[in-house]
């Protein structure tokens, strides 16, 4: 990261039907390092996290709030100025939920709807939060799915101070629109990491042969270090995923699989 880097993604929140099974599945497949201060289904690489979570339909009215971060996946950014972030969700009139505690070590964070009603939350970001190439897995990038990719967009620079920038993809790229109104990267320095704003794309799978669409319902994609070892281990458990090469992100070789809850996730590897 650089000095001009304004946010950080910060946690990633998944709703699951059993989270035993799906903490398993994460570590003993994924290969994802469990949270050491021993947060319950959790994990973390020293400046981001994962959490896992049986879903809850009172978390909600028990705490008084609008937003219910026990139903739905929840992606956490960490910004530079969470009063200022604040401020500007009252600004441009969107309605937000306060909250402490949302997962281990994000302290207190605002939760609001993007204009195409994913769920994210922002919370102060630590100028000792970067981003280390040593970490035993990173959070590379969320994809979110939007309606009104442009509407997505302004959203988040006009709240988060985000900048976009331009999809870096192979020679040899997939077939996938790069059209701005359909696909917007917000980006955290190169290597296309940040935020993946994407319009809904029926046809994504079956044009480029795979067994699962990564551009319908949003992901969180995880850079690992060796993304053959988790393919083995997927192989031995049985588990269909969509090896998709180095197809989209110029660099990186990319793999789509669905966790035991059915969330899809992205595994990927920098290989470039």
């Amino acid at each position: 990261m650089t000095e001009q880097t304004t946010w950080e993604i910060a946690h990633f929140g998944l709703c699951v039907h059993d989270p035993k099974a799906a903490e398993d599945f994460y570590a003993d497949v994924v290969g994802l390092t469990p949270d050491p201060g021993g947060a319950p289904h959790s994990f973390a690489n020293g400046f981001q996290s994962l959490t896992l979570y049986a879903p809850d339909p009172e978390f909600a009215r028990a705490r008084d709030i609008l937003h219910n971060p026990r139903m739905t996946k929840v992606a956490t950014l960490a910004v530079n100025d969470l009063g200022a972030a604040q401020a500007r969700l009252d600004t441009v009139g969107v309605a937000y939920s306060e909250i402490d505690g949302l997962a281990p070590g994000l302290g207190r964070a605002l939760l609001s709807y993007d204009p195409s009603m994913n769920l994210i939350g922002f919370v102060q970001r630590h100028p000792e939060a970067e981003a280390p190439d040593e970490a035993p897995w990173l959070l590379h990038h969320v994809n979110l799915q939007a309606h009104e990719v442009r509407r997505s967009v302004e959203f988040f620079v006009a709240v988060a101070d985000m900048t976009e920038g331009r999809w870096v993809a192979p020679p040899e790229r997939g077939d996938f629109s790069l059209d701005p109104h359909e696909l917007a990267p917000m980006v955290l320095g190169g290597e296309n990491r940040g935020l993946h704003i994407i319009r809904p794309d029926a046809g994504f799978a079956k044009r480029n042969g795979f067994a699962h669409n990564p551009s319908i319902g949003g992901h969180p994609a995880f850079r690992v270090p060796d993304i053959h070892a988790v393919m083995a281990r997927l192989d031995k458990a049985g588990v269909l995923y969509s090896n998709a090469g180095t197809y989209a992100m110029s660099g990186y070789h990319q793999v789509y699989v669905y966790d035991p809850s059915c969330n899809l996730i992205e595994i990927n590897q920098r290989v470039g």
